[in-house]
């Protein structure tokens, strides 16, 4: 057995398949020089394949197969996306968020695909209440990059977070996720365009193919950053140790979180340690730096 490695992939991007502003080629480009491991070009309702990829291995990051199946419901969007799928999917709607989240979440199963809903928040589409009946999806976006997302609490509106908390305290077994959701590659950068680099996951694997980087994230082997860097991390029932690293000069905080968004544990450093009791139905952490990048484990489920 090979020893496992952490591996940087961006799972939701656009390009001029949809409506990026730049092609898959450079799109894909970006990602290398930025030292991605792996990307997923998921374009609305397009199945992005690159046919000559093979040839910029060295380049590029490996690239998995995606979608971002994007409908509407009672005048809502509702976008999701399909992960590792075989083929595109001709996305449905139904008359409820509810229904249509179901009816798409179905079909990416069925394609091979793990199914992940995105940026509930935007235009407050919907929250954990249309999500909790949903069967068979395996994650949601914790943070998406776009400016028009919506991942903080204002107003009496629940935050991403809040909205993950929610879920899990209802019994809901879902993982979290950090996207970019890129659509500018080109011209200015700067925080009211949606530009990449904001949001990733980090995976732990064997080897960054396909089938690991898949495997790992469908049983839960990665965490969510938008630039906070876990060097080492276990995330079990019995324990949960985070080794954080920071940049020069960098705080960080961790804060252990439970059933109902409860506040557990908090450590000041960059080492951070939690064992679950018997009472705590589930325990993620979350971690924030000094500079404003943040991260986020996956829930380890205590009970059950």
């Amino acid at each position: 057995m090979s020893p496992r490695q952490w591996f940087k992939g961006n799972l939701h991007t656009h390009s001029t398949n949809s409506d990026g502003d730049a092609g898959p080629q450079h799109v894909a480009g970006w990602y290398g020089q930025h030292g991605y491991d792996f990307l997923v070009l998921s374009d609305h309702n397009h199945l992005t394949v690159i046919e000559d990829a093979a040839e910029h291995a060295g380049d590029w990051p490996m690239l998995l197969l995606g979608e971002e199946l994007t409908v509407a419901a009672t005048g809502r969007p509702v976008h999701l996306n399909g992960i590792g799928i075989g083929a595109r999917i001709e996305p449905v709607t139904r008359d409820t968020v509810t229904e249509a989240l179901q009816a798409n979440v179905d079909l990416v199963r069925a394609a091979g695909g793990l199914a992940s809903i995105n940026h509930p928040n935007y235009k407050w589409a919907f929250d954990d209440r249309a999500m909790q009946a949903v069967e068979g999806v395996w994650a949601f976006e914790v943070f998406n990059g776009h400016p028009s997302t919506n991942n903080l609490p204002a107003g009496g509106r629940p935050g991403t977070e809040q909205i993950w908390d929610r879920l899990l305290s209802g019994g809901k077994r879902i993982l979290g996720v950090a996207t970019d959701d890129a659509h500018h590659f080109k011209g200015e950068f700067g925080p009211e365009r949606a530009n990449p680099g904001r949001g990733w996951v980090s995976v732990e694997a064997e080897a960054c193919t396909p089938a690991e980087i898949m495997s790992s994230l469908e049983a839960g082997r990665f965490y969510a950053s938008t630039g906070a860097v876990i060097g080492a991390l276990k995330n079990e029932k019995t324990e949960i140790v985070l080794e954080i690293e920071p940049r020069s000069d960098e705080a960080c905080t961790v804060t252990f979180i439970g059933s109902r968004g409860r506040e557990l544990w908090r450590v000041d450093g960059n080492t951070a340690r939690y064992r679950p009791s018997k009472l705590d139905t589930y325990v993620r952490a979350f971690v924030q730096t000094s500079r404003g990048t943040r991260a986020w484990t996956q829930p380890v489920f205590v009970s059950g």
